[in-house]
């Protein structure tokens, strides 16, 4: 996405006029260049962090004769996204897989759900449907290369799957 492209999308957003959007968004870019230039950083709660580095010196090769030329150290800026941000991402992009929840021993409730941190440890989210045999299973849509905190809502109580890891919580740990 080009500066324009942006100015566009945020006049789309904020009904202001490109002109209004292009002001701020100059000014905006100003100020965080201005302020990494005096050493500060900027901070963006739940986006990341502006802030300046100092690189190390190098040793590369001289194109021109061969020998070894050195490249002092200096300042460079960078950016660490938050971990909201950064999550954000990954839940996005990353491509998604099934994921099969089984939870046994529990053939006499009435309603058995996956509860975790990817629905908010909503147990009205993801209810698991009662096999034959007693057990019960759902399915899941989940962003690989993840780890989940999980546990099975069995009427209301939260009961770890004794096939997974459990964290100091009493939360199962997965790998997605």
């Amino acid at each position: 996405m080009t500066r324009e492209e942006l100015a566009r999308e945020t006049a789309r957003r904020t009904g202001l006029t490109m002109k209004e959007v292009q002001i701020v968004l100059v000014t905006f870019l100003d100020v965080i260049s201005e302020t990494l230039c005096m050493g500060n950083s900027i901070f963006l709660r739940g986006f990341g962090c502006f802030s300046t580095r100092m690189g190390r010196e190098r040793r590369v090769r001289d194109p021109r004769d061969n020998g070894v030329m050195v490249i002092p150290a200096r300042h460079r800026p960078v950016f660490r996204p938050y971990p909201a941000l950064r999550d954000s991402v990954q839940n996005s992009l990353a491509p998604r897989v099934r994921v099969a929840f089984f939870c046994i021993g529990y053939s006499q409730a009435q309603s058995v759900s996956v509860v975790g941190d990817f629905n908010n440890w909503d147990q009205a989210d993801s209810p698991m449907q009662k096999l034959p045999d007693g057990s019960w299973f759902t399915e899941l849509l989940m962003s690989s290369g993840q780890t989940i905190h999980y546990s099975f809502s069995v009427d209301g109580q939260r009961k770890p799957d004794p096939g997974y890891r459990s964290d100091s919580s009493g939360h199962s740990l997965r790998q997605v």
